[in-house]
């Protein structure tokens, strides 16, 4: 499952959230995502950099 990793604008604190796309996308329409440490909903996501790997095709 994809892990989406944000910064709480209350306390500072950041943190992830590992979640299927359909889960994370109701969870920011419904700014259900909190914070960790603190508990609120004042969160943004982060800008990180991910890799992807994938099979390779036989000729």
């Amino acid at each position: 499952m994809p892990t989406y990793e944000f910064k709480c604008n209350d306390c500072g604190a950041e943190f992830e959230v590992v979640a299927s796309l359909s889960e994370f996308e109701r969870q920011k329409r419904e700014h259900t995502v909190q914070c960790t440490a603190c508990g609120r909903s004042n969160v943004e996501p982060e800008i990180v950099s991910f890799q992807v790997q994938t099979a390779r095709k036989s000729a």
